[in-house]
């Protein structure tokens, strides 16, 4: 075989590669899509008990909201919940923090007619397992969450020295995971509850 018909041949065999691929991308593209918005409805419904109705906001740079179409649309977002009568029952919001071995990505719930975080749930994370891991599951941990007080700056402290409603009674053992689920929840407070207040009569009509 000479050379111009090797060449010839794997330049067919490249371009025919580099059609599956591109067709495998465009078929599969869509159910990916599908498959986050299903796994971020569940998640919403977690940590909203009784949602009905949701809607998703992209926060624009300078804190104003797009009504979005899909969830994996580029930059902050945030999730509102409504019960079967409309009634707002909160919005979810992403945050992420460094943790002991990599970093920590979550959603979390917060009423804005209370101020306070009442749902907490770690999306990705890499602590570890038996100690960092422990803030996925821990129930004691996670019972923080029901009513967080974000009045006052979220803080981490000291397993069973917990004494004002603000405050996150962390993991023993897991110190370093638990603090940086404080840290991470109040940055995210700092830039987002303002936000969530500006916009508050918008999100609670859901209708735009």
């Amino acid at each position: 075989m000479s050379s111009f018909s090797i060449i010839r041949c794997l330049g067919l065999v490249s371009l025919i590669s580099g059609v599956l691929i591109v067709g495998a991308s465009l078929v599969t593209k869509d159910q990916i899509r599908i498959n986050q918005e299903i796994i971020m409805r569940d998640s919403i419904a977690q940590l909203l008990p009784g949602v009905e109705k949701q809607v998703a906001y992209g926060v624009e740079p300078n804190g104003e909201l797009t009504r979005l179409t899909s969830v994996d649309a580029k930059g902050p977002k945030m999730f509102a919940g409504y019960d079967k009568q409309g009634k707002l029952l909160g919005v979810v919001l992403e945050a992420s923090e460094r943790g002991y071995a990599d970093i920590i990505s979550a959603l979390y719930a917060y009423d804005p007619a209370t101020k306070a975080i009442v749902g907490f749930s770690v999306v990705e994370m890499k602590e570890t397992p038996g100690l960092g891991d422990k803030i996925t599951k821990d129930k004691e941990f996670l019972e923080n969450f029901r009513k967080l007080d974000t009045s006052k700056p979220i803080v981490a402290v000291k397993h069973g020295t917990k004494k004002n409603p603000w405050e996150i009674d962390a993991i023993s053992g897991a110190t370093i995971s638990s603090r940086a689920v404080g840290r991470m929840l109040q940055k995210s407070m700092t830039e987002m509850a303002p936000i969530v207040t500006r916009h508050l009569d918008r999100i609670q009509r859901g209708t735009e």
